[in-house]
């Protein structure tokens, strides 16, 4: 038995709203479930395990929160300070990778926090540092030193006169050494300090 012109056009529209509502559905269960595999995600903030070594981290404060909302916890030391302005005993240590819109824009992000100034925070570039050259040291010999296995000379910080290094390891024991030894092992480098970082709030 055929349907007729008027019946035909309502069946037509039936299975086009079933099909909307079953496609909505599957996109929003889709949706979901990429959105809880990111949230138990190693790094991630809910996960409380570090991306790059799977060690636990307590919850992430909200002076970082406000600063890097979505960001991937790459590294956590608690007793470690590497600037040297707080206590070793009473700071914690960060390394979160803040992600922009493409891939070059992510950031390396060190931060230090006093566990008495909990709303508080230090805030560096992890993968830069800056480097003082000794009198006389010009770019080119600061770069015959670095090894370029490890090291790139970015630029210069016109106001400071120093040299903006790029290091490819930045987990907090390694930033610490390079602090302190760059100095003693590397020719024409007078000091090293953390690069900061100031966010936009």
């Amino acid at each position: 038995m055929s349907l007729n012109k008027k019946d035909r056009r309502i069946s037509i529209w039936v299975g086009v709203v079933i099909g909307v509502a079953i496609s909505s559905m599957l996109f929003k269960y889709a949706i979901k479930e990429k959105n809880n595999r990111a949230y138990q995600r190693s790094g991630s903030y809910d996960s409380n395990v570090t991306a790059i070594d799977g060690l636990p981290f307590p919850s992430v404060p909200d002076s970082i929160l406000k600063v890097i909302p979505h960001g991937l916890v790459l590294y956590y030391e608690s007793n470690f300070s590497i600037s040297g302005n707080f206590e070793q005993a009473n700071t914690d240590c960060w390394i979160i990778e803040s992600s922009g819109a493409l891939r070059s824009e992510r950031l390396f992000v060190l931060i230090e926090i006093n566990s008495g100034e909990k709303e508080k925070g230090l805030f560096y570039r992890a993968s830069e540092l800056y480097v003082s050259p000794e009198i006389g040291t010009t770019r080119e010999l600061i770069e015959e030193n670095l090894p370029e296995s490890d090291f790139r000379v970015l630029g210069e910080n016109k106001k400071t006169d120093e040299y903006i290094v790029q290091i490819k390891e930045f987990f907090p024991k390694k930033l610490s050494d390079y602090l302190h030894q760059m100095p003693k092992k590397y020719p024409g480098i007078k000091k090293v300090r953390l690069s900061p970082w100031f966010p936009s709030l």
